[in-house]
């Protein structure tokens, strides 16, 4: 059997659906499974045993010849609609639960009052129901690289502005992390364009290893996966780590659970119950309210304790 999945972007979103191609594999596992996906993240599927084959969006006419058993819209935009009508199968598409995201954005408040709760509890569920399944988590193939001591993995950065904990947030964490666990060593992550951002933790003196923009995707997996615990805003390298079975420590601002896109491994996710929470589908970069409490509100203490709490959850 063939079966062709296309989710185009965005990381944290494709990363997600590797829950879905494990499930789907393991129901069919003689298929083979084609993935369509842009240029930029082909690398993320280097070694992953249960893709057969990654096909860039552009090059999406090297596979209309084959006769596809079911082909799965997982992005339901009209560029992979477009995409998926070029392909011979029977197209699948996932619910967006549209009216559901935006009867939580607003609260409940007309007209979006009136809309149902989904039964599904996050976005994988969501995929998972296309094929009959409930439960699945993502997953990313990485090899566990040896360090001595602790390794603590943070990714200070997010697409939207709004989602970012401020920098000195995290230097302040660090202190906190570097005594409690005697001289830890601490991975920063983030994209080329973060580059300039991350500059601020090069001026520290901790033991500092700054990954920020020096890693293919496939590279960027085995550094998340080989650390002991992962700190990180609500983006795609949350769900990276995810994916690799890390603990995490998440921090929300703009952003809630209920939107269908969270940790399902060990995790805490820090953020505090406001009445303007949330704001904004995706994060947004300018709080409306101009305090932005949400994320300023959440002090390095409280993070700090979360660390603390799941390493030693992880140890007992």
């Amino acid at each position: 059997m063939n079966f062709c999945i296309i989710r185009l972007s965005s990381l944290g979103d494709i990363v997600i659906t590797t829950a879905f191609i494990v499930e789907l594999k393991k129901i069919y596992p003689r298929s083979k499974i084609f993935y369509v996906t842009k240029g930029s993240f082909v690398d993320l599927f280097y070694n992953m045993p249960f893709v057969d084959k990654v096909v860039e969006y552009s090059q999406v006419s090297s596979i209309k010849h084959i006769k596809f058993d079911a082909i799965y819209d997982l992005q339901v935009n009209w560029r992979s609609l477009i995409l998926a009508l070029k392909l011979k199968g029977k197209i699948y598409k996932a619910p967006k639960h549209r009216l559901y995201r935006l009867k939580v954005l607003y609260k409940s408040r007309f007209p979006f009052s009136f809309v149902k709760n989904k039964k599904q509890k996050d976005i994988i569920e969501d995929y998972l129901g296309l094929i009959g399944k409930k439960d699945g988590l993502p997953k990313l193939i990485c090899k566990k690289e040896k360090h001595e001591g602790l390794t603590i993995g943070i990714a200070p950065f997010a697409a939207w502005k709004n989602k970012m904990w401020e920098t000195q947030n995290f230097t302040k964490l660090m202190v906190l992390l570097d005594k409690e666990f005697i001289h830890p060593s601490f991975f920063i992550f983030g994209s080329k364009d973060e580059k300039a951002l991350a500059k601020d933790f090069d001026e520290l003196t901790y033991r500092i290893t700054n990954y920020v923009g020096n890693l293919r995707l496939s590279q960027l997996v085995e550094k998340i996966g080989s650390c002991d615990i992962f700190i990180t805003n609500d983006s795609g390298l949350m769900h990276i780590a995810s994916a690799c079975n890390v603990p995490i420590v998440a921090i929300f601002g703009p952003t809630v659970k209920e939107f269908g896109f969270y940790p399902r491994t060990k995790s805490v996710i820090i953020e505090k119950q406001l009445e303007c929470r949330p704001c904004h589908l995706h994060g947004g970069n300018v709080c409306r309210l101009g305090h932005f409490r949400c994320m300023r509100d959440i002090n390095p203490e409280d993070v700090f304790l979360a660390v603390k709490s799941l390493l030693e959850e992880k140890d007992g």
